[in-house]
């Protein structure tokens, strides 16, 4: 094995490994932004679920307070309207005025639950913005190393001729060879003929 062809190898042995830690960057990355917007995706539904539910049962207590508040209420101006004992229902009215207050506060604090569920620290889609985001920066790093990989191969990619190769054909333009091809058929075109035939492109040159 020549030398240029154990550098090449060698080389190229770098870029699989330098491959292979890409891969496991990406894929360690991936992961840990994965983990973390899992994590943080299931907190806020989870979050927003507990609020839901205890506002259900909220909403469900206070409405059956309210239902049974106004059936006492009817059921005392009813009484009221026969007897006219206005204090009695004064004094059910200004109870009832204090139950239906508690009865606020208790909407009031489902209300500002309700509020803070919909409008979180962090949103759904802010979630999906930071995990975007996090890869973008990620894939700084990945980009760096793909350069790398990149840099060697371009390296390796030499399209231009091996260096004998050009002195072998400047060796034969510069000694008029191109006569001893043409023979006796001297013609200019023939000499040109010849002169392409030795690696001469052009006669102008």
């Amino acid at each position: 094995m020549s030398s240029a062809e154990k550098t090449a190898r060698s080389m190229l042995k770098q870029a699989h490994e330098l491959g292979n830690t890409l891969r496991d960057i990406v894929r360690r990355d991936l992961a840990d932004e994965s983990r973390r917007f899992n994590d943080t995706l299931n907190e806020r539904i989870q979050l927003a679920s507990e609020a839901i539910v205890q506002s259900v049962k909220a909403k469900e207590a206070i409405a059956a307070g309210a239902s049974s508040l106004s059936s006492r209420l009817d059921k005392a101006y009813r009484k009221y309207s026969k007897n006219s004992n206005l204090e009695e229902f004064r004094n059910i009215l200004r109870n009832s005025l204090h139950e239906i207050h508690q009865l606020r506060e208790q909407h009031e604090t489902v209300a500002q639950s309700m509020r803070e569920a919909q409008t979180p620290s962090r949103s759904a889609v802010e979630i999906v913005e930071r995990f975007a985001v996090e890869l973008q920066r990620a894939a700084g790093s990945w980009e760096a190393t793909s350069r790398e990989i990149d840099e060697i191969i371009g390296n390796l990619c030499d399209p231009n001729p091996a260096v004998s190769l050009v002195d072998l054909e400047k060796y034969l333009l510069d000694n008029g060879f191109e006569v001893i091809l043409a023979g006796d058929n001297r013609t200019p075109e023939s000499i040109e003929h010849a002169r392409k035939e030795l690696g001469h492109s052009d006669s102008s040159e």
